[in-house]
């Protein structure tokens, strides 16, 4: 009898503690939503020119994450943002994937989409894939994802009419669409959860404000005090991204689904900013976004091409007004969500991200003390705490060291003041430059038409 009571009382406190710490309650349902190309300074909650309401109130009503670190191309990011595992462990570190590409991100890399489906979730990818369509198990179909609606690469355009020729499929099939291209996911999205049963996980991935900007001429009228055309356009694509994600919280508030789903929400790479040589995601002639302080952007391995606008949002879970300064990157994402949903990643391939719910929800402070910003033939970058390194390979070759918190415009290298930290995070570089996969970009620039463009030596014994 002395035993029953106990059990009774430990039943009743569990049943008291577990609610505080989540477990036991409904799995959320999760919306990622990923934007191309968006600019630091290009959100109101970033003081910004755009009008980007939704944005805002989501980051408002939730945690902004003021040191959220991406890839510096878009395939790598989004690659990234699926496996929770850094492009390099995969052959993906250099330059995105085009139309041409025949190659895809390895089909031995469990997806957030397959370890979710598997966890009970239904799953959805809306948008931009761009991570492999030369083969049937390259496609969203395989990796993953009950349903697919989107541009298996990057579209041509902002807007689709009749006469376009696309690549746009509704699951693997092709499918005949008309309209902007922000416009017509969001309305999808909104339209598919309206139909859909808990608990679900949707990748909203858009292609925009990426080059070609485009917008409705209402859009664009609306934005007439901007003088500079690029930057008109660009601010007006800015904006009809967030009415197309205003649409579909709209829909998750109409249906009292907003309380039980997590929003998460960040760009790409930073904006892309006109440079000398192409970045593998292709060159623009125009600025139109802006990183604000940060040097360069898409493409580059400086603050500009890596640190990002992002968010997070759970109303009762996320307080408002939180903000989390200390360094997020990219995979910490994938890894979050898992724990969340009690899913498992490959136990064969261990994860690069970290579990942050408590860091997001601001209870605790972040364990992350180094990231790696991406590591391939030509250079590479690591933040560990305050400091930056970047490693230019490529003749001529440069070593600079940064201290991000104090100089976050990364105008004063500090490589010769401190010699032996650079040396120290040099040698942690070289630990991962010996652990990744030769880029399947440049293999695939490399035997295309029997031409050599990148002649390797063996790879480096330690």
């Amino acid at each position: 009898m002395a035993n029953y009571f106990l059990r009774t009382a430990l039943f009743g406190l569990a049943c008291l503690l577990l609610p505080l710490y989540g477990w036991g309650a409904d799995k959320p349902n999760i919306l990622y939503i990923v934007a191309d190309d968006l600019g630091w300074k290009d959100v109101g909650f970033h003081g910004g020119t755009p009008r980007t309401p939704t944005l805002d109130k989501l980051a408002t009503g939730g945690a902004m994450l003021n040191a959220f670190y991406v890839q510096p191309s878009s395939s790598q990011t989004r690659a990234a943002a699926i496996t929770g595992r850094y492009p390099m462990r995969y052959g993906l570190q250099t330059g995105t994937l085009t139309a041409a590409s025949a190659y895809c991100l390895s089909t031995e890399e469990r997806t957030l989409g397959q370890a979710l489906k598997e966890a009970g979730y239904g799953t959805a990818f809306v948008g931009k894939w761009q991570l492999g369509h030369a083969q049937p198990e390259c496609l969203p179909n395989k990796r993953g994802f009950d349903h697919f609606y989107g541009p298996l690469t990057q579209p041509a355009d902002s807007i689709i009419k009749k006469t376009t020729k696309t690549d746009w499929r509704l699951n693997d099939k092709p499918a005949k669409v008309e309209g902007w291209v922000s416009a017509l996911l969001g309305k999808y999205t909104a339209g598919f959860l309206a139909s859909t049963t808990q608990p679900w996980f949707v990748m909203l991935s858009f292609s925009a404000p990426a080059a070609p900007y485009g917008a409705t001429k209402e859009l664009l009228d609306s934005y007439s005090s901007i003088k500079d055309e690029p930057q008109r356009r660009y601010a007006a694509a800015v904006t009809a991204l967030d009415q197309a994600i205003g649409e579909v919280v709209s829909s998750l508030e109409q249906r009292g689904q907003l309380a039980n789903t997590l929003i998460l929400f960040h760009s790409d790479s930073g904006a892309a900013m006109a440079t000398k040589f192409p970045t593998g995601d292709g060159d623009v002639e125009e600025q139109g976004g802006d990183n604000g302080v940060f040097r360069e952007g898409r493409g580059s391995l400086y603050e500009g091409g890596l640190r990002v606008p992002a968010l997070a949002f759970w109303p009762g879970k996320i307080a408002p007004k939180t903000v989390i300064t200390d360094p997020v990157h990219v995979t910490d994402f994938p890894a979050t969500l898992l724990a969340l949903a009690g899913a498992s990643a490959d136990p064969k391939k261990k994860l690069d991200g970290m579990d942050l719910w408590s860091a997001l929800t601001g209870a605790t402070r972040s364990p992350r003390k180094e990231i790696l910003l991406n590591v391939e033939d030509f250079h590479g970058a690591l933040r560990v705490g305050e400091y930056k390194l970047i490693v230019h390979a490529a003749l001529p070759s440069k070593v600079e060291l940064f201290r991000i918190a104090n100089d976050p415009e990364e105008a004063d290298n500090v490589a010769q003041r401190y010699p032996d930290r650079a040396k120290e995070m040099l040698g942690k570089l070289n630990e991962y430059a010996y652990d990744m996969l030769p880029a399947l970009k440049l293999e695939e620039s490399s035997t295309t038409k029997g031409v050599a463009a990148l002649w390797r030596a063996n790879p480096a014994r330690r």
